[in-house]
């Protein structure tokens, strides 16, 4: 779905979907995953200069969830959509990520280091360890301090290590404390967000990110 809101955003000239935490002070892109394994991805962007507006947007993606889940297994929940003062906002909730991934054309995994390697995702690489932050997952203000590179081979031996994986440039937050990364360069707040660079048309969003919390 998101690569067909990102058509009707570019046509718009104004709305870009981004995903988030469902938090009311997440600002920037953002995807959750919950205890539960459900994935849930917000969207707050500008849409003061858009041509389209707040009722053909909901039609929209009204039409696009209905299309998507009448041709596939999973569940996709639309839970809030609506513009207010110039800005678009969008909730929706997948039940799994392999339905996050199914919908929005995003690769993304969830599950044990085990069964990501049963899934062939590849640990053969060198992974940032994150130390620091505060055990209140709540307050995400606090910047995690990075640590120096960890081999994956070590990694791996973490049997209570669960791992978020996605070809994705957005913010990341996972039910747990995280222990690695796969990417430098990034920012771990309160413990289990990561904070993407401002993506400024040089990301790369061809490269998997992994996530291992505990």
């Amino acid at each position: 779905m998101k690569k067909k809101l990102m058509l009707l955003c570019t046509a718009a000239a104004a709305v870009s979907l981004f995903a988030g935490c469902g938090d009311a002070d997440v600002t920037e892109s953002t995807v959750e995953l919950k205890r539960n394994g459900r994935i849930v991805e917000y969207t707050v962007e500008d849409f003061s200069e858009s041509y389209y507006d707040s009722d053909e947007l909901q039609s929209y993606i009204d039409s696009t969830v209905e299309e998507w889940t009448g041709a596939n297994e999973g569940s996709v929940k639309v839970k809030r959509s609506e513009v207010e003062d110039g800005t678009a906002y969008l909730t929706i909730q997948y039940d799994s990520a392999e339905t996050f991934s199914g919908f929005n054309g995003i690769e993304c995994f969830a599950g044990s280091i085990v069964q990501a390697q049963s899934a062939g995702y590849d640990f053969d690489m060198d992974f940032v360890e994150i130390d620091g932050g505060e055990d209140d997952q709540e307050d995400s203000s606090v910047e995690a301090e990075i640590q120096p590179l960890v081999p994956g081979e070590t990694v791996i031996e973490d049997d209570d290590l669960k791992v978020l994986i996605i070809r994705d440039h957005v913010n990341i937050r996972v039910p747990g404390k995280i222990a690695y990364i796969s990417a430098e360069h990034l920012q771990v707040e309160g413990g289990n967000t990561v904070i993407a660079d401002e993506d400024d048309g040089s990301a790369d969003h061809d490269v998997l990110l992994y996530v291992l919390y505990k």
